[in-house]
C-alpha cells in the first residue's frame, strides 16, 4: 500500500558543509553502513556541494527553475533544469553550485560503492503514463516524487491525486499493480527503486 509524507513533514538538516540543508527521505537500514540514501535539499543560493567519498550521487531537479553544478577543476559542468534525467557523479567530486533561477529543491540519490555485485536501482523521469509491476521476486523500496503537474494514481482499486511536494512510498511486500496518468501537459514525476 502507498503512503504519502509531505516534505515540510521531514526535519530540515545541515548539510555537512553548513552550507545547505537536506532532508533525508529514506536510507538503508539492513547494513551497519547505509548501501544507500534518499534525500531532498533546498538550495537557496550558490552553494559548494559536501563531498561524500565512496559514494555515487544521482541528482534531479523538483518542479521548475535550473541549478548549475561545476566540478571545481572543470572536469565536467552539467545543467539541470524542469524535466531532465538525474544527473550521475562521484561523490568525492568537489561539485559547485549555483542556481541562477532563484533557489530550487533537488532530489539526491547516494549509492555506496561496495565490492559486491553491480547494485540494481532505478531513478527514472517519467512524463507519459506508465506502471509498476509487483513482480514478488526481491525486496524492494520503491518512491514517487511528482515534480511538475498533476498525476493521478490508481493502485489495489483506489485512485489518488498525486502533486509536487510530497513523496509517495512503499515495499515490496506491500505494494499492488499501479498505474500513474499524469492530468496535465509538461507533467513530470521521478520514479526510484531501491
Amino acid at each position: 500500500m502507498w503512503q504519502r509524507r509531505l516534505f515540510t513533514h521531514v526535519t530540515a538538516m545541515p548539510w555537512r558543509n553548513g552550507q545547505g540543508v537536506t532532508r533525508i527521505i529514506a536510507e538503508d537500514n539492513t547494513h551497519t553502513l547505509p548501501a544507500w540514501r534518499l534525500s531532498v535539499a533546498d538550495l537557496l543560493y550558490d552553494a559548494p556541494f559536501s563531498a561524500f567519498a565512496g559514494w555515487q550521487r544521482s541528482i534531479a531537479l523538483l518542479g521548475r527553475g535550473a541549478l548549475v553544478l561545476r566540478e571545481k577543476t572543470g572536469a565536467w559542468c552539467h545543467t539541470l533544469e524542469a524535466f531532465c534525467e538525474p544527473y550521475v557523479f562521484a561523490g568525492e567530486d568537489e561539485v559547485l553550485s549555483s542556481c541562477p533561477s532563484g533557489a530550487v529543491l533537488a532530489l539526491n540519490l547516494m549509492l555506496r560503492h561496495s565490492g559486491h555485485a553491480e547494485q540494481k536501482e532505478d531513478f527514472v523521469l517519467h512524463q507519459k503514463r506508465f506502471s509498476i509491476r509487483n513482480t514478488g521476486q526481491t525486496k524492494n523500496n520503491y518512491f514517487l516524487f511528482p515534480s511538475t503537474g498533476r498525476w493521478t494514481m490508481c493502485s489495489g482499486g483506489v485512485e489518488h491525486s498525486v502533486t509536487a511536494g510530497a513523496v509517495w512510498y512503499c515495499t515490496s511486500e506491500t505494494v499492488q499493480n499501479t498505474v500513474l496518468e499524469p492530468m496535465e501537459e509538461e507533467s513530470s514525476l521521478y520514479y526510484i527503486r531501491t
